[in-house]
């Protein structure tokens, strides 16, 4: 158990000035600074390539990095030092940051989920986010973050980085000006092969000496430390994660939801499982994901056991419309016009006819990047205009409600119907059970 639970007085006494004011709609103190003063919580493999888009740019300072493995702190520490000329203050509890004047805001690059705890925390002591994606573990965690962005008045974005990308614009508004036609069939993918040893079954040992292990279970439950269970494995874990579903399933469809003015889907159906990996994950490794939508079918596909491409691309999206086909990844998009023909059964059944011509043109777009410059630039700037960001909390908790959706139905084993308005599952009590989980004592989500 934790000595110092996230309840404790001195972090709310501490953080209640800050969070009036906040509540007020009064800025942060970055209005008033040339730079914006940043805290780096999460400092592993995504937060240093975060750092790497931040910390070139001459209007942002790093001035604390917080992370239970003391190693990341420190290492991260020293490259932000040897970078910007100046010590940098490092610790395991991001609660110290948050009481810290000097920060304006934080960029939260922890495990999946330590997302809600430290976003919602940061915005009562009043302070702005940049969190990863998936925006939370499970859906009532998404919903408290956006309660409390919204009560305390802070940007909130979420690195969902393809919507500042000018290929994944300008594809979205193909697909939504018609050129397509009607777009009645859309699919997403990932596609490689790791068989058979996938990530392994190491044993179960001792957490390592300069690490916080307990800290970093958090709200998860109390399992013994596995090597896999930590550092960039975790996501194969559904007491951390959502597998690849939620890693790497909540840029695509995310995507699609923008591409269809949508919030959700109407149903979704899940078959696939652990097939082809000999290791400990419980996440599979095998899916086949089905989302209805008014009028359109969205399906995600994902296996670790085959890498075949499909049409050339090892992940992607793949609008189909009447008209014609738009195929889309981060190294750009291409337009592929269709053909309307004439099959041989009913030219029998019912005599030739003419056909209609097809004027969509064939287009190919190289992308210059995946929108991450954009993206930063995008989140700092709404912290001196006070506008909502590109990828706003409530835009990326809908993208990533897909995938908590998509392993629902995988776990439930069956189709599920869903109330966006709500968002529950209609007439489903196990299945609803599974969007909110009861966090490890000390590690619960305040009341907003």
């Amino acid at each position: 158990m934790i000595s110092d639970p996230l309840s404790r007085r001195g972090f709310v006494g501490g953080s209640a000035a800050l969070a009036a004011l906040a509540a007020m709609g009064v800025p942060s103190a970055s209005a008033a600074n040339d730079k914006v003063r940043l805290a780096l919580i999460g400092a592993g493999s995504r937060g240093n390539q975060l750092l790497g888009s931040f910390l070139p740019r001459a209007d942002v300072d790093f001035v604390a990095v917080v992370d239970v493995d003391d190693k990341h702190a420190t290492e991260t520490a020293e490259a932000i030092k040897r970078a910007k000329g100046h010590d940098v203050k490092t610790a395991r509890d991001y609660r110290s940051v948050l009481d810290d004047p000097n920060v304006d805001a934080v960029v939260i690059a922890t495990p999946d989920h330590w997302h809600a705890l430290p976003a919602i925390h940061a915005v009562m002591a009043g302070k702005d986010v940049y969190v990863e994606k998936p925006v939370a573990h499970n859906v009532a965690e998404g919903q408290a973050m956006i309660r409390a962005a919204r009560k305390y008045n802070k940007v909130m974005a979420v690195g969902t980085q393809q919507r500042s990308s000018t290929n994944f614009q300008q594809a979205v508004e193909t697909v939504r000006s018609g050129k397509l036609g009607k777009v009645f069939w859309v699919q997403t993918w990932n596609f490689e092969n790791i068989s058979p040893v996938g990530i392994g079954r190491p044993a179960d040992t001792n957490p390592p000496a300069h690490v916080d292990y307990d800290r970093w279970l958090g709200p998860a439950p109390a399992r013994p430390f596995n090597p896999n269970r930590f550092h960039l494995l975790f996501r194969w874990f559904f007491d951390y994660a959502g597998g690849m579903m939620s890693d790497w399933g909540v840029h695509l469809n995310d995507i699609v939801l923008w591409a269809l003015d949508a919030k959700g889907p109407l149903s979704v159906y899940t078959s696939g499982g652990i097939f082809t990996s000999d290791d400990n994950r419980d996440t599979p490794d095998t899916m086949q994901v089905v989302y209805e939508f008014p009028g359109c079918t969205l399906t995600y596909s994902m296996r670790k056991g085959n890498g075949l491409k499909y049409n050339g691309h090892d992940y992607g999206i793949l609008f189909c419309g009447t008209e014609g086909s738009l195929m889309l990844d981060r190294s750009g998009h291409e337009i592929i016009p269709d053909k309307v023909i004439l099959p041989y059964g009913i030219k029998l059944a019912q005599g030739d006819r003419p056909l209609r011509s097809i004027d969509l043109k064939a287009e190919q777009v190289k992308a210059k990047d995946d929108g991450i410059p954009a993206h930063v630039a995008n989140f700092l700037d709404c912290l001196k205009s006070r506008e909502r960001p590109t990828c706003d909390i409530e835009i990326a908790h809908r993208s990533t409600n897909t995938c908590h959706l998509g392993n629902i139905a995988y776990r439930v084993g069956r189709r599920l119907h869903w109330d966006e308005t709500t968002e529950t599952f209609k007439n489903d009590s196990e299945a609803n059970a599974l969007l909110a989980r009861e966090a490890r004592k000390g590690y619960e989500l305040p009341k907003i």
